[in-house]
């Protein structure tokens, strides 16, 4: 029998790399989605994808059945899907009716509001002796979603304002600092008028 992980084996496990994935699947008339973190690219000709998924979930006897996945990587701020698909997540409603997806070559609904998503046909399904199962997906298409591209036109439009303010900040800075290294009119009229009375009154000494 194999002991329980330590917490140092567990805490090197953390250290493997993970990320936000949505995986979702339909079968029937049921479509539906939840959250998966770890994900590994398991092969390039032709593209494979490895999805480690809990056991016991309602979408896995979905994706045995459909013999479909889609897989949506998630940007980690992306807090409304991850609540929508989150542990709390119940089979039944549809939750694609207000989300943004396409429908995969093979029927999954897959959402595009994101960095990255794939269209995969389930190649091997391996039952492991652990708390995980393992699907291994052939991709059939894939492509970059939309929200990299509008997160970075939504930052540069922020930015465009801000740099302006920056810009007229620092040159009414500028001025000001010539302006009190010189003397202003006021101060130089001034001046010009104390040295003409200074130069009256010596001359009338003189004479």
């Amino acid at each position: 029998m194999i002991p329980p992980p330590t917490e140092e084996t567990l805490a090197a496990l953390n250290k493997v790399p993970t990320g936000t994935y949505l995986l979702t699947t339909a079968f029937g008339e049921i479509r539906d989605g939840r959250l998966v973190d770890r994900v590994q690219q398991c092969g390039t000709n032709p593209p494979m994808l490895l999805i480690a998924m809990e056991k016991g979930h309602a979408l896995s006897p979905l994706i045995r059945d459909s013999r479909t996945f889609g897989l949506s990587l998630l940007d980690p701020q992306e807090r409304h899907l991850q609540r929508i698909f989150g542990p709390e997540r119940r089979i039944g409603d549809n939750p694609f009716l207000t989300q943004p997806h396409k429908i995969g070559l093979l029927g999954a609904p897959i959402v595009t509001r994101a960095t990255a998503w794939f269209d995969c046909e389930v190649v091997r399904h391996l039952d492991m002796e652990t708390n995980y199962e393992l699907y291994i997906g052939l991709v059939h298409e894939a492509g970059v979603g939309a929200l990299a591209t509008q997160r970075l036109n939504a930052a540069l439009s922020a930015a465009r304002p801000s740099e302006r303010l920056a810009d007229r900040a620092a040159r009414a800075r500028l001025v000001g600092d010539r302006m009190s290294s010189a003397e202003s009119p006021t101060e130089r009229l001034r001046s010009t008028k104390s040295s003409s009375a200074a130069a009256a009154k010596s001359a009338s000494r003189r004479s």
